[in-house]
């Protein structure tokens, strides 16, 4: 009876996503203001099946491998929202309302911004000196939106790190095409 009482506890702390507490407050309440116009969709990780996926991993001395373990290893919670309008796109000016809320209330910092063809992505920050610490996605398509909320321990050298990695795999992946 223990064994089953302590395995049934482990398993519900082990599908825990985060709590209500961890939720950001303004995220939320955007994602509740559009459930009734839109088709909604929410799904939190927490840290317990974070570190599992990370204990996935491989640890061999292959980078791509070495990366992704260091990523998720410092990737403690995270949270998407996905909406999609029932009639229509949701207003843009919902999601820069938003943007501008979480800059003015919660102190985040704009890192980087991209408008590619109608689709237009915002990646915000709050932490401390080089510390990403939360990261919120802003990403928005012709129809839908997609908020992704992650608490992490990323150094900015961490994102240096991943983006030369990434650049020296597309530079000898086109000088290979090209002698091909």
């Amino acid at each position: 009876m223990k064994h089953c009482l302590v395995l049934s506890l482990f398993v519900c702390l082990f599908f825990n996503t985060t709590s209500t507490q961890a939720q950001d407050r303004l995220l939320s309440q955007f994602y509740n203001a559009h459930r009734g116009v839109a088709v909604t969709f929410r799904i939190g990780v927490g840290r317990l099946p974070m570190r599992f996926i990370s204990g996935l991993i491989p640890r061999d001395k292959v980078a791509d491998g070495a990366d992704a373990k260091m990523i998720f290893s410092k990737i403690h919670k995270i949270k998407l929202y996905a909406m999609e309008g029932y009639d229509g796109p949701i207003p843009a000016a919902d999601l820069l309302s938003l943007k501008r809320k979480l800059i003015d209330k919660d102190h985040f910092d704009v890192l980087m911004e991209v408008r590619d063809k109608g689709s237009v992505v915002h990646v915000l920050n709050k932490g401390a000196d080089d510390n990403l610490g939360n990261v919120v996605m802003l990403i928005q398509d012709e129809k839908d939106i997609l908020i992704v909320h992650l608490h992490t321990s990323l150094k900015v050298d961490d994102i240096n790190m991943l983006i030369r990695e990434f650049n020296k795999k597309s530079s000898s992946s086109t000088t290979s095409t090209a002698s091909l």
